[in-house]
């Protein structure tokens, strides 16, 4: 008998763009393929934590629907970051029912940046909620997170699609999910959040990606990374850019 493929899905980073994600969740799960690891990234941490704790990508989309930054952040005094996403940490605990990653039914990683030493931390057990807060904790916008002898920011300075992590998982074949879009010489840099998202274009340049046996990048070069508005249209490219590499992926199964 053939041993089954284990399949590790490696979603990156990217703000407001992490919706897309979900449309690749519902792709791949229209065409039965089978999911075994996660290993998420800022936003891709988020998507992989709540699809590793059975939500449905339609419970996703809807609870994307109905969710502002309102919900998520509020303002603090600027020490240490300009936002708390304590609310973030309340919904998703409220949500998980305060769950640990090592609880969920699937394996899933949350890989963060140690500000006190710049290297990787890959989150695999504990509180799912505060793994997911401190994954996304983009410095100096989000307050990052004390863990242990750590001081953790946001994933995407280290790791912005963490592939090797679901190799290290135990996935055979790896399907990467890559939101951001190269640097935009034409892009207006006229708010706080299209500077964020150039800066961490630029950022990405320089990092390395383990090559993925298939890489899905869907088209959102118009989606800044704080963009919670354009639900649908980031959702359904997430689906078009899944479904545009479909054939590869059955084709390694």
């Amino acid at each position: 008998m053939d041993k089954e493929m284990r399949v590790g899905l490696a979603l990156g980073g990217g703000g407001g763009r992490g919706i897309a994600h979900i449309g690749v969740l519902a792709e791949l799960e229209a065409a039965r393929v089978p999911i075994h690891v996660i290993a998420g990234t800022s936003a891709g941490s988020l998507v992989g934590v709540l699809y590793a704790a059975g939500l449905s990508p339609e419970q996703m989309l809807a609870l994307a629907m109905r969710t502002s930054w309102r919900d998520l952040v509020q303002l603090t005094m600027p020490r240490v970051g300009l936002v708390s996403a304590a609310r973030m940490e309340h919904l998703l605990n409220d949500i998980l029912h305060n769950a640990k990653l090592e609880e969920l039914p699937v394996p899933v990683a949350a890989v963060a940046c140690d500000l006190y030493t710049g290297r990787e931390v890959v989150l695999r057990e504990g509180n799912a909620a505060l793994a997911v807060k401190a994954s996304c904790a983009v410095p100096g916008i989000f307050s990052p997170v004390p863990y242990k002898d750590a001081l953790l920011a946001d994933g995407g300075l280290v790791n912005g699609v963490p592939v090797n992590v679901a190799r290290q998982m135990g996935a055979d074949v790896t399907i990467a999910v890559q939101l951001h879009q190269g640097v935009q010489k034409t892009q207006e840099l006229n708010n706080i959040f299209t500077i964020l998202s150039q800066s961490f274009e630029i950022m990405q340049r320089s990092q390395h990606m383990d090559a993925p046996d298939v890489l899905i990048v869907p088209e959102l070069a118009n989606h800044h990374m704080g963009d919670l508005a354009r639900v649908m249209p980031a959702y359904e490219e997430g689906r078009a850019a899944a479904r545009r590499v479909l054939p590869a992926i059955c084709g390694l199964l």
